[in-house]
């Protein structure tokens, strides 16, 4: 039987032969930054696409509304942030989707200055809607991943994302010269046991496939 054209076949644990640590960066596409950028801007355009070939949403109007659905009453500034917008960009994108019936718009009683914005019954149907679509949209990206794949790579996601806040936090701190670069660098030693590389051995190994999965797409 011919598999050349059989999709990839998932990682199993039996599989997983043991640990060689993984290799020092060579190039800047070897960070794991630059993969998780990658594999964002792909995912990112080929959710531009579809939403506003199939509901005339553009992306930014999308995260809106599923940051609404999921969180409102927000504030401007708070949806700005969440949807990763700034706020000039946020007040004419929740502009439009006001005149398009889809959010509301009601005075702060907290703040006499600002609003706090919500969803209008025809934009909580036409989130579910996108919300449907975008569920089939991610079954496809997570297609040749296991179960046990798929749940090992949401909770390494999480785990780098607090990781990556903490960073955050303590670039910030160096910046105003209450922490310096000594006491955040790691110390290598070639001596340690590389279990605690496997982790980030096999989210590499996920990560490239996802990117090979999309890569059509850029």
């Amino acid at each position: 039987m011919d598999k050349r054209n059989d999709p990839p076949r998932a990682v199993s644990a039996r599989d997983k032969k043991p640990g060689k640590p993984q290799a020092r960066p060579a190039v800047i596409t070897d960070l794991l930054s630059s993969r998780l950028h990658t594999l964002a801007a792909l995912s990112s355009a080929s959710a531009t696409l579809r939403v506003e070939r199939k509901f005339s949403l553009t992306l930014l109007e999308w995260r809106s509304l599923g940051h609404l659905a999921a969180s409102a009453p927000l504030s401007l500034k708070d949806l700005a942030h969440r949807a990763g917008m700034d706020k000039s960009y946020a007040s004419r994108t929740v502009s439009g989707l006001i005149e398009r019936g889809l959010v509301t718009s009601e005075r702060n009683d907290a703040d006499a200055r600002g609003v706090m914005l919500g969803l209008t019954p025809k934009g909580r149907a036409l989130h579910q809607k996108v919300f449907a679509d975008a569920e089939s949209r991610n079954e496809r990206m997570l297609r040749p991943l296991s179960p046990a794949d798929r749940q090992q790579l949401m909770n390494l996601l999480t785990v780098l994302t607090d990781r990556a806040r903490e960073v955050l936090h303590e670039e910030r701190q160096i910046q105003a010269g209450t922490l310096t670069d000594a006491e955040v660098e790691p110390v290598r030693d070639a001596a340690a046991p590389a279990a605690a590389a496997i982790d980030l051995v096999e989210l590499r190994k996920l990560v490239e496939r996802l990117n090979r999965m999309v890569r059509p797409l850029g």
